[in-house]
C-alpha cells in the first residue's frame, strides 16, 4: 500500500536493469524522519534531503544492473553509492512495480555514516 503524501517528480529517462524509469514517487517524510519501532514516522527530523537530491541520486544510477528482491508485484532494490554532488555515501531503497515499470517508488534514502575504527 502506498503511503499518503508521496512527492511525484519527473526525471530524465533512467535505466535500471530492464526498466526505463521516468517518474519517481518519493516518500520524503520517511526519508527525512524515518520510522520508529511502532512503524509510524518519527517526530524528530533526521535529515534535510530534498526531492531534487533524490532525483539526482536516482538519475546517477542510470545503466546499473542491480540485484532485486521480488514479491508478487514489485522488484525491491537497495543501493549504496557515493553521491559526488554531496561528497558523501548514501543508501537508497526503492521499488518498481512490474506492471507500471516507468514509475519508481523511493522508499528511503539516507547518508551512510562512517563506522568508528577501534
Amino acid at each position: 500500500m502506498k503511503p499518503k503524501d508521496l512527492k511525484k517528480q519527473k526525471i530524465k529517462n533512467t535505466r535500471i536493469n530492464d526498466y526505463e524509469v521516468t517518474l519517481l514517487e518519493i516518500d520524503l517524510i520517511h526519508i527525512n524522519y524515518g520510522l520508529g519501532s511502532d512503524h509510524k514516522y518519527r517526530s524528530k527530523k533526521r535529515s534535510s534531503i530534498t526531492v531534487n537530491m533524490v532525483s539526482k541520486f536516482f538519475e546517477s544510477l542510470d545503466g546499473m544492473e542491480i540485484e532485486a528482491e521480488k514479491d508478487d508485484l514489485f522488484d525491491y532494490f537497495v543501493v549504496d553509492k557515493n553521491f559526488f554532488e554531496q561528497m558523501k555515501r548514501y543508501r537508497m531503497v526503492f521499488c518498481i512495480e512490474r506492471s507500471e515499470s516507468s514509475t519508481c517508488g523511493v522508499i528511503t534514502m539516507f547518508q551512510i555514516k562512517k563506522e568508528k575504527q577501534e
